[in-house]
């Protein structure tokens, strides 16, 4: 197999069509045609020319005898070797013409797309409000750790917006409402943590005993504690999708990692989506029964179609190598 041929093949092998491959590979051998092997010259080497020396004949002259006829030597010619031709090597090395577009495939670029947008996807779930919405009221959900309010969907919104300003505070007996409400806007968004504990303190002062108010902040707090082992299974994976983008994607523009690492890429992109998916089944198993009508929100959707995400670049990737 010629060195055009060989070079050839390499690029089908790497996925291009017939015609783009030939388009390569002429740029570096402009004669190549496909499916024909260049021929190898052999070495030629030139007959030795030898040529005769006659022997001199004896010339009788009238009333002399003639002598004995004695053969001249002849001259001694050396062989001469023509030089044989070179020969191209066939099999040599092709280290030198670079392929084109740096290695990669159609299928890697896709695996990079995939784990990027798992990475997205897997902090927008991260920090989203919207994992749980409760049906019967309007604006308001809640997320890992957070819990949201929008007053604008309340007939009374002033008196919505003071009484979500407390109850959302860090210290519900200790903070006021700002005059006028000014700096606060329709939609206000705090821990849910702090939202547990000025629920039992308002529950104390409306006169519940003291041992059913620590029974309800006990079980509000079962929200945020479910969503705090989620989001922590979550960073997990959304470091997993970040170190998974950088090393397919070195391995996509045929660059070098420390120890190789852009082949591994594809591993990190498969625990990375097994962690948002498993974040997502923590949290739901986790969470305390509520009495209140609730429905999934887009926070789950998102981190779940992260997590597929992120498996499909780990495939890809597994393939491409493969």
């Amino acid at each position: 197999m010629s060195a055009a041929q060989d070079y050839y093949e390499q690029v089908l092998g790497m996925g291009h069509t017939p015609e783009n491959a030939l388009a390569h590979t002429r740029q570096h051998y402009p004669d190549f045609i496909p499916g024909v092997a260049e021929a190898v010259a052999p070495p030629v080497m030139t007959p030795v020319s030898q040529q005769a020396v006659p022997a001199a004949q004896n010339v009788a002259l009238p009333g002399v005898a003639a002598a004995p006829a004695v053969a001249a030597p002849a001259a001694p010619v050396a062989p001469v070797a023509a030089p044989a031709a070179t020969a191209p090597n066939a099999y040599a090395p092709l280290a030198t013409t670079p392929l084109p577009g740096g290695g990669t495939t159609p299928m890697m670029w896709g695996a990079v797309a995939c784990i990027v947008f798992a990475l997205l996807l897997s902090m927008a779930g991260q920090f989203s409000h919207a994992w749980v919405t409760f049906d019967n009221q309007e604006g308001v959900s809640t997320g890992l750790t957070t819990i949201k309010s929008d007053c604008s969907f309340d007939e009374d919104i002033e008196e919505c917006k003071q009484s979500t300003y407390r109850m959302y505070s860090e210290d519900w007996m200790e903070t006021s409402y700002p005059k006028d409400g000014e700096g606060v806007g329709d939609v206000i968004t705090g821990e849910y943590e702090d939202y547990c504990n000025n629920l039992f303190t308002m529950q104390t002062e409306n006169g519940w005993s003291r041992e059913n108010a620590e029974d309800a902040r006990d079980t509000c707090l079962e929200a945020p504690g479910a969503g705090g082992m989620a989001s922590l299974i979550l960073w997990l994976g959304t470091i997993g999708a970040l170190l998974g983008t950088v090393m397919l994607s070195a391995g996509a523009i045929g660059r070098s990692l420390p120890a190789e690492a852009e082949k591994h890429g594809k591993w990190a992109a498969m625990a990375a989506g097994a962690l948002a998916l498993l974040a997502v089944l923590a949290w739901s198993q986790l969470m305390p029964e509520s009495v209140a009508e609730t429905s999934l929100g887009m926070g789950v959707w998102m981190t779940v179609l992260g997590g597929v995400l992120g498996l499909v670049a780990g495939v890809l990737a597994y393939m491409d190598q493969k």
